[in-house]
């Protein structure tokens, strides 16, 4: 069986979880050193399923834990699951550094980074589900 990937919509506690519009989303993105900027995540490793798997990657590669909320499963284009993930820390507008050598910086958003690994629609995608479904 193939391996299952992975990614975390991030949204502080604070923040409603479903936006009016794009507009009004605030996230946390990664910059990954080769992809760029992008959610969090990875595969899923044996044994876990798609929340652990995006909890840990979560905290691999941001330092933050989380709650995780709901799994919009094959949500995103390549089969794979997005799991919305509320932390409860204020979202600052600076960057901050990953322990995880291939990730760059870490920080919140409120419009997408560039270069941008995901697509602006994917991103629209996430941010307008409705999570509260």
């Amino acid at each position: 069986m193939p391996k299952k990937w992975v990614v975390a919509w991030v949204t502080p506690l604070q923040n409603p979880p479903v936006a009016i519009d794009h507009d009004d989303a605030c996230w946390l993105m990664v910059r990954h050193e080769k992809r760029g900027w992008e959610l969090p995540g990875g595969w899923v490793e044996d044994g876990e399923d798609s929340i652990r798997g995006a909890l840990r990657e979560v905290y691999e590669e941001t330092g933050l834990l989380g709650t995780a909320r709901k799994v919009a499963e094959n949500l995103a284009d390549g089969g794979g699951d997005v799991v919305w993930i509320e932390v409860d820390i204020e979202p600052v507008p600076e960057p901050w550094d990953s322990q995880d050598l291939n990730i760059k910086e870490v920080g919140w958003c409120l419009n997408p980074p560039q270069p941008l690994a995901w697509s602006e629609d994917e991103l629209r995608l996430f941010s307008c589900h409705d999570w509260m479904a």
